[in-house]
């Protein structure tokens, strides 16, 4: 250890400290760098910033001398030296500032007094009173105020340690991740430890306070310290409903090893039961996998098929017996080699699960069917397989049940044939099957269907235009069960097809509001020929019609699906324009229209019956317009105009602002005039900070047609660097595929969520609906 002074045992004057130290580094947002606050939220009032340290932070400070410099200086040989009239003790990046100090020979220690400053990387506490082991590096520090930089935390201790090995333990304290000078939430304990490098700290007797008062006690609790997660009770999630009561979940979270981990889920519904529900995920270099569920026992609202107020309401005979309700998802993305794989799975005990007790992602009145599906791919080269297998669990009884794949298995190859000529070869085979009790003709038939296709293409490109021509054969043989008397079980189809795609580019400099631009002028052309064949008598297992829209101009199929190939004679006239910024060839606005030509009539149909749309000369126009309006508005529109009743078939627009992460506005407008019953729909929603702290959740989904609330919700949230609250009322639909049916009930809620920076929260429900319902809405790691 080496001592200086300014004047020896007898020296009067004082020596400032080395290092200037503003209160636990804490600096406000006014004081802050432009860098510092491109990552510091709107909310937050300032920000912890360590200095710049003198020594390179990879040097081991017990490495380096001890110095100590003070005001004077007295020394008794092989016994002690004491600092007063400030003293400051440093090595390498640590300091100790105090009044006075005294360092004992003997135990090669320091002891300080008068108020004290201790800093080292990571670390900056402030004491009454504190001691320094000169050979280890632990310190003590009574009386402490102190904040971990690192780990964003700040507390106060009646004493503070902290060993050789770096671990801090904390004897009666306080801490905290909100902003010096607020305490709107703190966890107190007997005794608080966060080790070196560890993911978590735990504390005694812990209490957690909320403006000083006490909400949440236990005996033993841990709390993060990074970015990690770790074992341990979250935070409730409480929900209020009309049809529920006050539903409460309580989730405990097992982080059982780095690549895997789990959640289990106890639940009260004050007016069902108790129940349970849980999640196990894991996550290896060759994909990641998660399997979760949920069950509630005796559900007092529900008897497996009606709930209990329809029951007494329709007076149904016997006792209301209580069902059992459950869910069960699976998922998983895989990637061997040249190998991957899919599992999306997820069902439900009954149709009304979803309405009644769901969370999350599947939480949306909207659902009207739920997928299992499993699919393996491989790729090389030009050549790719695929063996896939899918089922659906219907929650709508207004629509049939569909087919299941088990399996489908697609086999594709293509290649350069010769010179500019490309062939390709596509080729399935899938056996459907459904239960069919319930249906009768061509809609009982189960079967298996091969389909095989190969194409050759000739492609030309040049700079100012582009001329595609392709030609196909496609063959298809089904083997059917069930097929009514007097038809075919073992039927083909045999399909020539051919098109012409060609595209014209024209360019010229312009301006768009004041800056430079190119505009672009894109006439297109697409003829397509396919052959009719009649196909009233194959069966239905994927196929249906598609909206018309500007993008179908371009198919060769007007179905999706195989089991309906559309017979074509037509000609699709469009043209495209754009305004590209001449700089950066951003888009910034692009507008599209097109018309087909019909040269035949139509005669392949869903249902085998010809319409008069099926003669007519030309197709609806179909357009769409994107435009780009600045750095923050987006907006699409597409629309149909059908020039043979001179209406409109359909009209879309959807207009966003987007400014940042909690400036959201989205304005969106729906209408169907060719489905029954007519659809007519808007949407309006908005996420939006009034003030650094305040802002407003909301949405309004809004059936014009019906004159009624598919979904609404409104709310305000709170947030600074301490905390954040939100309170959201929401109401919404009951019924699956509720949009279009009369005379449905509506529930209504209220949602409350809080959460503690760094700590944990409660009321999760609430993310899961705002970010299904605002566009452009993601959650902040908070």
């Amino acid at each position: 250890m080496s001592a200086s002074s300014a004047g020896g045992a007898a020296a009067g004057s004082t020596s400032k400290p080395l290092i200037a130290v503003s209160w636990l580094d804490w600096v406000p947002r006014a004081a802050l760098s432009a860098q510092q606050l491109d990552v510091l939220p709107e909310y937050c009032t300032g920000a912890y910033v360590e200095p710049a340290y003198p020594v390179a932070l990879a040097i081991d400070p017990n490495t380096l001398p001890l110095q100590v410099q003070s005001g004077q200086l007295q020394y008794w040989l092989q016994d002690r030296a004491e600092f007063t009239d400030s003293v400051q003790l440093t090595r390498g990046n640590q300091s100790l500032i105090a009044a006075s100090g005294t360092f004992h020979e003997v135990e090669q220690k320091v002891t300080v007094d008068g108020g004290i400053t201790l800093r080292e990387p990571g670390m900056l506490v402030e004491g009454r009173s504190g001691a320094l082991m000169v050979t280890t590096g632990a310190v003590s520090v009574s009386d402490a105020q102190f904040v971990l930089q690192p780990r964003q935390l700040r507390g106060s201790a009646r004493t503070l340690d902290r060993d050789a090995n770096g671990d801090i333990r904390v004897s009666h304290g306080s801490f905290t991740r909100c902003e010096p000078g607020n305490n709107n939430w703190r966890v107190t304990g007997s005794s608080v430890q966060i080790d070196e490098g560890a993911k978590f700290g735990t504390a005694r007797n812990a209490l957690l306070k909320v403006h000083g008062v006490p909400i949440f006690y236990a005996p033993y609790f841990r709390f993060p310290v990074t970015d990690e997660r770790m074992s341990g009770w979250l935070f409730p999630d409480v929900g209020y409903g009309d049809t529920n009561g006050t539903d409460i979940a309580v989730p405990y979270y097992l982080n059982l090893a780095p690549n895997y981990d789990a959640t289990l889920t106890p639940r009260y519904v004050s007016e069902r039961g108790v129940g349970i529900g849980g999640d196990l995920r894991h996550l290896s270099r060759y994909g990641r996998a998660e399997v979760g569920g949920a069950f509630l026992s005796k559900d007092d609202e529900y008897n497996g098929e009606y709930s209990r107020t329809d029951f007494d309401n329709q007076g149904l005979p016997g006792p209301f017996e209580p069902a059992d309700r459950w869910l069960f998802t699976t998922s998983q993305r895989g990637n061997y080699g040249d190998f991957r794989t899919l599992i999306d799975t997820a069902k439900v005990s009954d149709l009304d699960y979803l309405r009644d007790l769901a969370t999350g992602g599947l939480a949306a009145s909207s659902v009207v069917q739920l997928q299992q599906f499993g699919e393996i791919k491989y790729g090389r080269g030009g050549l790719s397989a695929r063996v896939w297998a899918q089922d659906f669990q219907r929650l709508d009884v207004t629509v049939l049940e569909p087919y299941r794949r088990l399996p489908e298995v697609n086999l594709n190859y293509q290649s350069q044939l010769l010179g500019p000529i490309y062939g390709s070869i596509d080729s399935s085979w899938a056996s459907f099957d459904r239960p069919n009790d319930q249906f009768i003709g061509i809609q009982r038939i189960n079967g298996d269907r091969l389909d095989l296709e190969p194409r050759v293409r000739l492609p030309f490109d040049w700079t100012p235009g582009y001329l595609h021509l392709m030609g196909s054969y496609r063959y298809t043989r089904y083997s059917l069960d069930d097929v009514p008397l007097g038809t075919d079980d073992e039927p083909e189809r045999k399909i020539w097809l051919g098109s012409l795609d060609s595209g014209l580019y024209f360019e010229r400099d312009t301006g768009f509001f004041g800056t430079t631009a190119i505009q672009t002028l894109e006439p297109r052309l697409f003829y397509l020929y396919q052959q009719y064949r009649n196909q009233d008598d194959l069966p239905q297992f994927d196929v249906s019609e598609l909206s018309f829209t500007f993008d179908q101009l371009f198919r060769d199929n007007r179905f999706a699906g195989i089991d309906r190939i559309g017979d074509a004679n037509q000609l699709t006239a469009a043209v495209t324009t754009r305004w590209l910024n001449a700089e950066s060839g951003q888009e910034r606005v692009r507008a599209s229209l097109g018309q087909i030509l019909y040269f035949e009539d139509r005669r392949v149909t869903l249902n085998g019956i010809e319409t008069a749309d099926d003669r007519h000369r030309n197709s609806a126009f179909a357009g769409q317009v994107a435009a780009a309006l600045g750095p923050a508005f987006n907006f699409l529109t597409t629309a149909t105009w059908d020039p043979n009743d001179g209406d409109w078939d359909e009209i879309g627009s959807a207009l966003q602002y987007r400014r940042d992460s909690r400036h959201i506005f989205n304005l969106g407008y729906r209408r169907r005039n060719d489905v029954q019953p007519v659809l007519k729909q808007s949407d309006a929603s908005l996420y939006w900070s009034l003030f650094p702290q305040w802002g407003l959740i909301g949405r309004v989904a809004y059936d014009l047609e019906e004159r009624r609330v598919i979904e609404s919700f409104a709310g305000v949230e709170y947030s600074n660097c301490c905390w954040q609250i939100r309170v959201v009322e929401r109401k919404y639909l009951l019924q699956p595929g509720a949009t279009v049916a009369p005379d449905v009930n509506a529930d209504e809620g209220v949602f409350f969520q809080i959460v503690f920076k760094g700590l944990a929260g409660f009321g999760g429900r609430i993310e899961s609906f705002i970010q299904a319902g605002i566009p452009g809405y993601v959650a902040e790691e908070f």
